[in-house]
């Protein structure tokens, strides 16, 4: 069968976009990245050097109709616009995490997306990498038995992480919304949509100044725009009842915890952040195991949800890194902060339909049979 590729637009051409760009070029057949733009026009063409790509404008961008699917690797702020522009364009896009910052515009978005009969992805797609593909197997399979509980822990320190990228102490990009997705996103995939959540947080020492000398922000005064330290308990539909705990005023080393407990076993899952975090199980009577990995895609392969929607998109069907699971996850991290403000549980009133699992069993390149794209064609 001949594989006919999508075009792509690279929108963003900051840090995250070499792994993007890398994993698209050489894991992948289903996307030709072609073109890029970045507001910051050295970064563009630094980039398009680097990697084949024409640099253009956004504008040129959305009017040429060679190009399928944007891929936005703008920062939080810049998502829903960037987005909208592309969809008002019909054209497919994958977007970074999360879809918007508020929730009217990711809902906007993906009411955008079904009126234009196109696309939406949103990362984190971390869930299609082995940890966490193999973590369902576990479940899916009942080694656990029935989920019952599970538990969830994430700390970093912003004051080191958001004198880098200061977007991390800014509306939509606190620690929840840019690390805690990829926790949630775990769960959705696993244990499907959440049913409703009750929240407590508190602001630690708002008001921070940049500390960074080679940062143009040195020196200048901010204050922390959420919560920073956020503790809830999730009621998913299946019934299993989730502790959350993120605390993004800690220490630079993460204890990362994503633990599931079932009636016949438990679950260690490890850093959903990663592909290839390992998966320990815990039977009765019995050690606890590392379980071998069921899935490819162990490596780092940021772009991996855009491909397979782009595999989606060929063969007519639903895409796994679907806007409804991501729409989902980001009401559930504001209904966390919705909860903790008003001191009143929070009724979920969005859901989706868990995605297909990948198909287990294939490999990275090898004379012995198919590659790891093949597992995404199905």
């Amino acid at each position: 069968m001949e594989i006919n590729a999508l075009n792509a637009a690279i929108i963003g051409c900051g840090v995250i976009s070499d792994i993007y760009i890398q994993s698209l070029q050489e894991k992948f057949k289903i996307i030709e990245p072609v073109a890029c733009y970045d507001r910051d026009e050295a970064r563009m063409n630094t980039q398009a050097e680097k990697y084949g790509l024409k640099p253009m404008s956004y504008e040129a961008i959305l009017d040429d109709p060679s190009i399928d699917m944007i891929i936005n690797l703008t920062n939080p702020a810049a998502h829903y616009e960037v987005t909208k522009q592309a969809l008002l364009h019909d054209k497919h896009v994958f977007s970074e995490k999360m879809i918007a910052v508020d929730l009217k515009q990711g809902q906007e978005l993906c009411d955008l997306a079904e009126a234009h009969h196109v696309r939406l992805g949103v990362a984190p797609d971390t869930f299609l990498g082995a940890g966490i593909q193999t973590a369902r197997y576990i479940v899916d399979k009942g080694l656990i038995g029935t989920p019952l509980s599970a538990v969830v822990s994430l700390n970093r320190d912003f004051d080191v992480y958001a004198d880098i990228f200061p977007h991390m102490n800014q509306a939509g990009g606190s620690l929840p919304f840019d690390t805690g997705c990829y926790y949630m996103t775990a769960l959705a995939n696993i244990l499907g949509p959440a049913k409703r959540v009750t929240s407590f947080g508190r602001k630690y020492q708002p008001d921070r100044v940049g500390k960074r000398v080679d940062k143009p922000w040195f020196g200048e005064k901010s204050t922390v725009a959420a919560d920073n330290i956020l503790t809830a308990v999730v009621e998913y539909a299946n019934g299993t009842l989730a502790t959350v705990h993120f605390n993004s005023e800690n220490i630079l080393t993460e204890v990362p915890q994503l633990d599931i407990y079932g009636s016949d076993g438990t679950l260690n899952m490890g850093d959903p952040n990663n592909f290839d975090s390992q998966n320990y199980l815990q039977k009765p009577q019995n050690e606890r195991t590392a379980f071998p990995f069921t899935h490819g895609y162990r490596e780092n392969s940021r772009g991996l949800g855009a491909a397979e929607m782009a595999w989606a998109i060929r063969q007519d069907r639903p895409h796994r890194a679907s806007m409804t699971m991501a729409y989902h996850v980001f009401e559930l991290i504001h209904g966390m902060y919705i909860s903790a403000t008003t001191g009143q549980i929070y009724e979920l009133q969005s859901t989706f339909d868990r995605p297909e699992a990948l198909l287990t069993g294939y490999v990275d390149r090898g004379f012995w049979g198919p590659t790891q794209e093949s597992a995404l064609a199905f």
